[in-house]
């Protein structure tokens, strides 16, 4: 079976670093693909995916890249369509790192698609729950005591995912324009409708990944009572050495916004400078 780690990036030459850690952590761990959807590139950031990064590219158009966040969701799924590969992990690429193999957990047999919580409820954390406010207006009853669900890392069969990601695009696209990140309000919203088969969710205790937007020490985990909610479900992800694991001491494979963790930040990614 193919498999594929897939995000977009548009800066390139600012943001060569952050993509080095995306990809070298991956390899570290699969031997997958590693593909870059360059977003607005120019001569330089193709010859820094060359020469210096050394991945494979693909070049888009995005257009305002204020709007970077749903449209990635079209370009994406526009070029797993063209590919033979089966398996796609798609993620965003500046703020996620690998710690083992992200593939290892799924169960192909019953699930096609692959997300995870955050372990806090829509109702606990103002940010999530004021984007579908604004952009789905109406619709907040259907998935105020639903977990959060992160639309930064999602796996999945290559059809189904490509399926997905359309019908995302769609919603993003036909919402109000209260916000420039709608992806994640309208994953949750077709997730508390049951509009997606085949859905395997992950939880903060399931070691597969960690969003420390939510989950971590951030500068809000214990003024919004994050820590203290997080604690009672599932017990609050540590670091140890140089790795992050849940509290019963399992290795998450993937840790997302890390870098919203200034001591998190630092030490995870030294060792890929």
């Amino acid at each position: 079976m193919k498999k594929a780690l897939i995000g977009i990036s548009n800066k390139i030459k600012e943001h060569k670093n952050k993509i080095k850690i995306w990809k070298e952590s991956f390899q570290k761990f699969s031997d997958g693909e590693v593909i870059l959807i360059a977003a607005n590139t120019d001569e330089e950031d193709i010859r820094i995916c060359e020469e210096e990064l050394k991945i494979k590219y693909h070049k888009v158009d995005v257009g305002d890249p204020w709007y970077i966040n749903n449209k990635r969701l079209y370009h994406i799924s526009e070029y797993i369509k063209t590919t033979d590969i089966d398996l796609f992990l798609a993620t965003d690429v500046f703020d996620v790192l690998f710690q083992g193999d992200p593939f290892l957990k799924f169960d192909l047999e019953n699930y096609d698609l692959f997300v995870s919580n955050e372990g806090i409820m829509l109702r606990e954390e103002p940010w999530n729950t004021d984007v579908i406010n604004r952009c789905f207006p109406g619709q907040i009853s259907l998935c105020i005591n639903k977990e959060i669900t992160c639309s930064g890392v999602i796996g999945g069969k290559r059809n189904e995912l490509s399926y997905l990601f359309d019908r995302m695009f769609k919603m993003t696209e036909e919402a109000e324009n209260g916000h420039n990140v709608r992806d994640q309000a309208a994953l949750i919203l077709m997730m508390a409708k049951n509009e997606i088969e085949r859905l395997k969710v992950f939880s903060v205790d399931d070691a597969w990944a960690m969003h420390c937007q939510s989950s971590g020490p951030t500068q809000f985990f214990e003024s919004w009572g994050l820590k203290r909610n997080l604690s009672s479900r599932y017990g609050i992800p540590k670091l140890v050495g140089d790795k992050i694991y849940t509290e019963d001491d399992k290795l998450y494979d993937i840790v997302h916004q890390f870098n919203r963790v200034p001591e998190w930040n630092k030490i995870l990614t030294e060792k890929y400078e």
